[in-house]
């Protein structure tokens, strides 16, 4: 299982920073059709970040300020909302944002 660490670690040990993919599904991307972002971030809140600055529009869709409005898989792997923003990324790494579910 992969430990979850601060985000700025990866950028002080001088380490690379590895290029990712982040998927956003249609009910995110609607009216357009899924989409995939190539981007370089050391964990899956700058990958996030870059996806904004890519596609600003989006911003709104998965930030609230600081804050995640989103649920985040890493690898196919849910990652637990506390950690998400802070979830260390490795080299060919696939995040995908999912919109929350809630019902009864």
């Amino acid at each position: 299982m992969r430990a979850w660490h601060n985000p700025v670690e990866a950028h002080d040990q001088g380490g690379t920073v590895p290029a990712i993919t982040v998927g956003l599904p249609a009910a995110l991307t609607a009216p357009q059709p899924p989409r995939d972002y190539s981007c370089e971030a050391a964990t899956v809140g700058e990958a996030l970040e870059e996806v904004v600055r890519q596609a600003p529009h989006y911003g709104p869709r998965i930030f609230y300020g600081e804050r995640l409005l989103v649920v985040v898989t890493l690898n196919g792997r849910h990652v637990p909302p506390a950690g998400a923003k802070g979830a260390e990324l490795s080299e060919g790494d696939r995040v995908d944002v999912l919109l929350p579910v809630a019902g009864g």
